[in-house]
């Protein structure tokens, strides 16, 4: 098996990890669970950015940062929506609206209603694609906390997309 066949994760771990390397490895990720949280490109991309340069400041790139900068991104966007709470401003015609037409447009509409938690939890569980253990551990919560949100999200969903 030649060099260039191997993953980027493997080839890092030899050659030695750089936030270069990690931050194309983990950005584009990163910024797509941002806007399914925030329904916000250009906060989604803001957020990302200032959890790379708050993370690079306290761990160093060997540590394998990704679980933490899934997690700090996650506390960004619930900071961001605390924020936007309190500001008065104009409802964004482009929130929420799917990067591919392959989505129904009333899911993202019913998506964006739910409240923060409930669609972070959502996004890793079934965008992200994530175990409901690696969500509860993300989140720093019991993994009974996510199977009863995500039960009382999908229920929300469902009854928002049938009226």
């Amino acid at each position: 098996m030649r060099t260039a066949d191997v993953p980027c994760v493997v080839e890092r771990k030899a050659s030695g990890i750089t936030w270069s390397h990690i931050y194309r490895d983990e950005r584009d990720r990163l910024v797509r669970l941002a806007y399914l949280i925030t329904g916000s490109q250009a906060a989604a991309e803001d957020l990302v950015q200032d959890t790379f340069m708050r993370v690079m400041s306290k761990l160093d790139a060997t540590d394998e940062p990704g679980p933490y900068l899934r997690r700090s991104v996650v506390n960004a966007c619930y900071s961001w929506h605390r924020r936007s709470w309190r500001e008065v401003r104009e409802i964004d015609e482009d929130r929420m609206k799917p990067h591919q037409d392959t989505h129904p447009v009333e899911m993202w509409e019913s998506l964006s209603k739910l409240s923060p938690r409930q669609r972070t939890i959502l996004v890793m569980r079934y965008y992200l694609d994530m175990t409901e253990s690696d969500v509860a551990e993300t989140l720093g919560c019991r993994i009974g906390t996510v199977k009863s949100t995500s039960h009382r999200a999908l229920k929300d969903l469902r009854r928002m997309i049938e009226r």
